[in-house]
């Protein structure tokens, strides 16, 4: 749906001078559907709404029509399989090029299609990450602000695909770690599952959220603190987490190996995400 209007993806548009397109001045969510239900929906928009304060654009005005238009969508799609959902607003039109200047009212993108799988292999045999430190890319755009803005993002995942990577996970200036392009990072050391906090410049993930969450449930030690490069790479096991990831495990950091991958932390934690999820969509 585009404005609220049904639209064949191949011919969806936007304007030349969509503020979006113009400035990435626009910010978006990705949700996936459990049993065909959209699971954590809820926090996505409270997530968008948040995104939205931080550039000043009024997400809450738009809020109902974007759940009725997610509903619609994922009843008028092929009932068979899981869905991906993305939620895109832009803030407008801006004829005149100037940052100041907007038009009209905010651009609305409500996209639902078949949720596709990653590959088997980066579950049994983890994801092969290279870090990124700062010098090598541009400069981040307001990490914690899910925005539209992914140069850096779009960079780093093609440095590390280019060195024979999967991915890319980033370095701050003071040499500690922080989360990858797409994704939150976990490490497992000496049995305590950590993740750096959100002041060190990232995004707060929804399944990171509720990965912490599940440590508390399952008694599982957790610390939420900064971490370098190297500690990361003594770590006994590692994962990233993200919505359509669910948790995947790292198999290799730089010239890191990690084994057995799945860790015996991680495959606990994925089981009891997974459960969850499966409820929820129930």
């Amino acid at each position: 749906m585009l404005n609220g209007k049904r639209v064949d993806p191949d011919e969806a548009q936007v304007s030349i001078f969509d503020r979006g397109f113009l400035f990435g001045d626009a910010i978006y969510e990705v949700v996936r559907t459990y049993g065909r239900t959209p699971v954590l929906l809820p926090e996505h928009l409270e997530r968008l709404t948040r995104s939205g304060q931080a550039i000043d654009l009024d997400v809450g005005a738009l809020r109902e029509r974007i759940e009725r238009e997610v509903s619609e969508l994922i009843e008028a799609s092929p009932q068979d399989g899981e869905l991906y959902i993305r939620i895109m607003l832009t803030r407008g039109s801006c004829h005149d090029m100037g940052l100041g200047t907007v038009e009209g009212e905010p651009t609305r993108i409500v996209w639902v299609k078949p949720l596709v799988a990653f590959p088997a292999e980066h579950y049994t045999q983890g994801i092969r990450l290279q870090a990124i430190p700062p010098d090598a890319i541009v400069a981040r755009i307001s990490p914690n602000v899910k925005s539209n803005n992914r140069q850096s993002n779009v960079m780093a995942y093609n440095a590390a695909q280019a060195a024979g990577f999967d991915d890319a996970l980033f370095v701050d200036p003071g040499g500690r770690v922080t989360e990858g392009p797409t994704w939150n990072a976990f490490f497992v050391l000496d049995e305590t599952l950590v993740t750096p906090p959100l002041e060190r410049g990232i995004l707060e993930g929804i399944t990171r959220r509720k990965v912490l969450s599940l440590c508390e449930d399952l008694g599982i030690p957790k610390a939420v603190r900064e971490l370098d490069l190297a500690e990361a790479e003594r770590a006994s096991e590692a994962f990233i987490t993200s919505t359509t990831r669910g948790i995947m495990p790292v198999g290799q950091l730089n010239q890191t190996r990690f084994s057995p991958v799945p860790g015996p932390l991680t495959a606990r934690l994925q089981q009891a995400l997974l459960t969850r999820f499966e409820a929820a969509g129930s």
